[in-house]
């Protein structure tokens, strides 16, 4: 059913949220469309993505079944029911009634690459993904490039372990230790300390107001950006790329974070049991083996700024000064 008679028929459920009045001038939006959400002329109310995304949701709660053909979700969200086939696997997928309760665990999200207001980004987002299925499969051409991983890759590597892959590039000409892949971060940092010592011209800094989010939830502002030169392999298997980084003055165990936007770029898969990535170069599969021990450094010193934080956090005992006086008090740790 299209969107405009899905709404037709629940505008006056309870649980439907209706938009805040629309913030652009009468004067300029587009008198021959008429959105029925906003109750307000610019544009159609099939073309609105909070509407669809809002809809959706209420299906996926159950709150709308009888909208939906027996047995599927709807699929009203582009009109177009040819764009929507798919496999029977996927079909059955989202037959299945969906959980209630299903946690998150975010990681790091924000960077060059999603800039703009959190609003803005799940919608732009939610259209990469609507336009998915639509994309004609990438024939990508075979090569003699092994970037499998096998028990041979994880000779050297203590097992068992739970090391992160920690690993040393060379940036702007100097050999970086403390390098974390870390396929769960969005964005390609440099702390502050690292970016300080490789005595850089600050003049090459560029503004940045848009903050990242870590997997806790708190947001931090980056002091800027810079494009930094990064090599990494070894000749004549190595990559060298101009990369942008944020410059992030927090504490941290690394130097570097290297995040998916340059592991895609060097088209890279990693492996944390052999503790080693790999990326195509000309010349084969370039390769670089993680640090285990820099690894293991890296997390001893996480958790002594963890010992120490804990520290501060003493419990305090009140304990009388003068026996019999009891306003006379002081508190003391408990160790």
């Amino acid at each position: 059913m299209p969107v405009d008679k899905i709404l037709t028929q629940i505008k006056d459920e309870h649980y439907l949220k209706w938009p805040r009045p629309l913030h652009s001038s009468p004067n300029v939006r587009d008198k021959n469309k008429y959105y029925q959400f906003h109750k307000d002329h610019d544009h159609n109310t099939e073309d609105y993505m909070d509407l669809k995304e809002q809809i959706e949701e209420l299906i996926r709660k159950l709150q709308l079944q009888k909208y939906v053909k027996k047995g599927k979700y709807s699929k009203f969200r582009d009109g177009n029911k040819s764009q929507h086939r798919s496999s029977s696997r996927n079909d059955d997928r989202l037959s299945q009634p969906p959980q209630d309760m299903i946690g998150e665990i975010k990681t790091i999200i924000g960077g060059p690459f999603s800039r703009g207001s959190f609003k803005s980004l799940k919608k732009a987002h939610q259209r990469q993904v609507n336009s998915i299925h639509t994309i004609p499969p990438f024939k990508q051409q075979r090569t003699d490039q092994d970037m499998s991983f096998n028990e041979g890759d994880a000779t050297g590597v203590k097992q068992p372990h739970n090391d992160s892959l920690v690993i040393i590039l060379n940036i702007e000409g100097f050999n970086t230790k403390r390098i974390l892949m870390d396929n769960g971060s969005s964005a390609d940092i440099i702390y502050l300390p690292a970016y300080q010592q490789l005595k850089l011209d600050p003049r090459r800094l560029r503004l940045f107001d848009f903050p990242l989010v870590s997997f806790n939830g708190d947001r931090v502002y980056p002091r800027g950006i810079m494009t930094l030169t990064v090599t990494v392999g070894t000749y004549s298997m190595e990559l060298t790329h101009q990369l942008d980084f944020l410059v992030v003055d927090c504490p941290s165990s690394y130097n570097v974070i290297i995040g998916r936007p340059t592991l895609n770029k060097w088209k890279a898969t990693t492996s944390t049991y052999c503790l080693k990535v790999k990326f195509p170069t000309d010349n084969g599969a370039g390769k670089v083996k993680g640090d285990q021990v820099l690894a293991r450094e890296c997390y001893h010193v996480v958790l002594a700024a963890k010992e120490k934080e804990e520290d501060k956090m003493e419990a305090l005992e009140t304990v009388e000064l003068a026996e019999g006086e009891a306003s006379k008090t002081t508190k003391i740790g408990t160790r």
